[in-house]
C-alpha cells in the first residue's frame, strides 16, 4: 500500500509519493515535510508572485460561491 500527498497554494504544488507501509508517526512526518516544502516554495517566490497566488486562490473561491 502506498501514500501520495499533494498540497498546493494556488498553482504551486508539492507532491510526495511513497510505496512503503507507514506508521502513523511516519505519515505525520511526511505531512509535516509536505507542508514545509510547499510553504518554502511559496515563500521563495517574489512578493508580487506570492500576492498574485493568494489573489487567485480567493478569486476562484469567490467565483465558486457565486456559482452556488
Amino acid at each position: 500500500m502506498g501514500l501520495t500527498i499533494s498540497m498546493s497554494i494556488g498553482a504551486l504544488q508539492t507532491e510526495l509519493d511513497t510505496d512503503q507501509d507507514l506508521s502513523f508517526d511516519a505519515i505525520e512526518s511526511i505531512l509535516t515535510r509536505a507542508v514545509k516544502s510547499t510553504l518554502d516554495a511559496y515563500m521563495s517566490l517574489p512578493q508580487e508572485e506570492r500576492m498574485r497566488v493568494i489573489y487567485d486562490v480567493f478569486s476562484s473561491r469567490d467565483e465558486d460561491e457565486d456559482d452556488d
